[in-house]
């Protein structure tokens, strides 16, 4: 499978894990993202959650999400695709996909495991949008937005079957936790106080930050924060913005507060931080 960066038509790439860096990330994303692991392990952090990623497992990512990925065995492999909204526009407007496709939502879970028969089926149809990329037929670009289709409703089965049903049975406390952060991950730019978040989750600030503690073993408000300095180290590692720029385009009124908030959880100015990373 070709590695290149090149987009077909500005708007969709496919790549493998093969010679690849170990460690990637934090990235801030523009596109719908989609990987499939066929062999190995990685760890992924989408946001404030994280993910162990194993055979089978299918993973999503959505525009303005902040990713990461670091690879655990020798023998990874992984398929990749990433795509404008503009590339698949039309199937999102025919669809009520946050409703057929939960994982693209910051509500859903984005990642989760396929059964083997699932996983064979997915790797199959990216292999075909792979032969599709090489060949450049006649409305190839038409062919591999409706295999992507097929795609999310592989998916959306075996969400539907595992996912959800997990769900309903599962820990009310964890499940509060869990559906705080996928908040917190879509909102930090704009909201900033527990208080406006335990409104959206109907339940009390004192509540929610119990529950956060015992999940996390941090504050609602410190989960807050991470966030903003996950976001932070995304734009310091992988653009071409000013700290300055940087500390607006987060919220801060000054440099000088991103600063002393960015030197605080990395014992390290933002400078520093980008000449390292660099």
């Amino acid at each position: 499978m070709d590695n290149t960066c090149e987009l077909i038509e500005g708007s969709f790439g496919l790549y493998s894990s093969v010679n690849t860096k170990k460690q990637v990330g934090p990235v801030k994303t523009e596109y719908y993202r989609l990987g499939l692991v066929r062999s190995g392990s990685s760890i992924c952090t989408n946001g404030l959650e994280t993910f162990q990623l194993n055979r089978n497992f299918i993973v999503f990512g959505l525009p303005g999400q902040v990713l990461s990925l670091q690879i655990l065995s020798d023998d990874y492999l992984a398929y990749y695709m990433y795509f404008s909204e503009s590339f698949i526009a039309e199937m999102l407007l025919l669809t009520n996909y946050r409703g057929q496709f939960p994982f693209l939502s910051h509500a859903g879970v984005q990642c989760f495991p396929l059964s083997e028969e699932e996983g064979n089926e997915v790797e199959s149809i990216i292999l075909k949008i792979n032969d599709e990329v090489k060949a450049r037929k006649s409305y190839f670009s038409q062919a591999i937005r409706l295999y992507i289709q097929h795609i999310y409703i592989i998916a959306s089965r075996s969400y539907n079957h595992k996912v959800q049903l997990k769900q309903s049975s599962g820990d009310v406390g964890f499940s509060l936790f869990t559906r705080y952060i996928r908040l917190v991950s879509e909102h930090f730019l704009t909201t900033r106080k527990v208080s406006d978040y335990a409104r959206m989750l109907h339940v009390s600030a004192d509540h929610l930050n119990r529950s956060i503690k015992v999940h996390s073993d941090k504050t609602a408000h410190e989960l807050i924060d991470e966030m903003i300095f996950i976001e932070a180290k995304a734009y310091l590692m992988h653009s071409m913005l000013s700290i300055a720029e940087i500390a607006y385009k987060l919220g801060f009124s000054n440099p000088s507060n991103f600063n002393k908030f960015f030197k605080k959880l990395a014992n390290c100015t933002p400078l520093k931080y980008r000449n390292k990373s660099e």
